[in-house]
């Protein structure tokens, strides 16, 4: 309760709708503490860029972050490095980072244009385009599930490389 406080009162003084507060499970045992505070800083590490896009609760623990938390602990591995350059080489070679953004935050959203359209204030139309493009040049379908699903564990690999 007291962290749902905080985290309440931090966004109201901050006047910032998309203040990240992490948290681990409850200690008993002060020994357990920094493995706790590990926890929380993973958690944050997690979820932290890609906040604004996500529905997040106002205190984030590791049973929100899901597949961001394995892509995150997975993130020096070669293997994944060279899976999510493979899958997204067709928008990381080129200067336009505005449509890894939109592709961020389409993916972000579940796959709601609306959503990704009015977080990125563009008309739904300018958006189909931009998607268009970007299955265009990643050549694959977002409208099929495990395509999509393919990009976006890739993504997610790609922006834990960069933290």
């Amino acid at each position: 309760a007291l962290t749902e406080h905080f985290a309440a009162r931090l966004r109201t003084e901050s006047h910032r709708a998309r203040t990240v507060v992490a948290a681990a499970d409850a200690r008993t045992v002060w020994d357990d503490v920094p493995a706790g505070l590990r926890e929380a800083r993973h958690v944050a590490d997690a979820v932290a860029d890609s906040a604004p896009a996500l529905d997040l609760p106002a205190v984030v623990r590791l049973k929100d972050v899901h597949l961001r938390g394995l892509i995150r602990l997975l993130r020096d591995d070669p293997h994944v490095q060279s899976f999510a350059e493979r899958e997204l080489n067709g928008l990381l070679c080129r200067t336009d980072r505005e449509l890894l953004a939109v592709l961020r935050t389409y993916l972000a959203t579940g796959r709601n244009k609306s959503r990704t359209a009015q977080l990125h204030h563009v008309s739904r139309p300018a958006l189909y385009r931009r998607l268009e493009a970007i299955q265009g040049r990643l050549g694959v379908d977002l409208d099929d599930f495990e395509q999509a699903a393919s990009v976006h564990i890739a993504l997610l690999a790609h922006d834990a490389q960069q933290q």
